[in-house]
């Protein structure tokens, strides 16, 4: 068996792709808004991400610009046909703005 501990906290989910009905994505996020923040961001990279860096900002009280930028610089965005990686970057850094503000 696998245990997992509850999780407490706000969370919140969002994939961004080119129909809901269509299962490959063009950023997908998952957040949860606690004492000690999680961020976990996919198909910006070769593998699902958690975004620590930007989690460390928000625990410490450095505010919402400060994750979004440790967000820019710990993902790694390809081009595919789906999306340019400068179109993940700034998705993915408006996402954890909203995440943010959607779970205040």
């Amino acid at each position: 068996a696998v245990e997992i501990p509850a999780i407490t906290g706000r969370q919140w989910f969002r994939k961004v792709g080119t129909r809901a009905a269509q299962a490959i994505s063009k950023v997908v996020m998952a957040g949860v808004r606690s004492d000690i923040p999680r961020i976990a961001l996919g198909s910006v990279g070769p593998v699902v991400i958690r975004a620590r860096a930007a989690e460390r900002a928000l625990a410490a009280g450095q505010g919402i610009d400060a994750a979004v930028a440790a967000v820019g610089a710990e993902i790694t965005p390809i081009d595919d046909v789906r999306s340019t990686a400068e179109y993940r970057r700034t998705v993915s850094q408006n996402l954890v703005r909203q995440f943010w503000h959607a779970t205040a």
